[in-house]
């Protein structure tokens, strides 16, 4: 699976499923899709969501999150286009998934 299939997969399941479940806005970092700085949300990681959706979902969710996430750093997604996003909360930015 190319990585950018593999983000608009991610990008549909969130839709689906509407992640994440834990609605806490990180300011600061700006959407590199649409430039909204209000919209950051983190996705919660595999093993947090395993009570909270369809074991289905859950099964195509931890392989994507696998695949766009090996180091295991933070993923996010912005709440107005949509798009996941890498985090790195520390130095305040967001990258997309493809272009890692």
């Amino acid at each position: 699976m190319e990585i950018h299939d593999a983000v608009e997969k991610l990008k549909f399941l969130i839709i689906e499923i509407n992640l994440p479940i834990t609605e806490m806005a990180i300011f600061g970092i700006t959407c590199p899709y649409c430039g909204k700085s209000d919209r950051i949300r983190r996705l919660e990681p595999p093993e947090d969501l395993a009570d909270a959706i369809d074991p289905t979902q859950l099964n195509q969710y931890t392989e994507l999150w696998r695949r766009l996430n090996p180091s295991g750093a933070q993923l996010g997604v912005c709440k107005f286009c949509c798009n996941p996003l890498a985090l790195a909360t520390r130095h305040g930015r967001a990258r997309e998934l493809d272009r890692l």
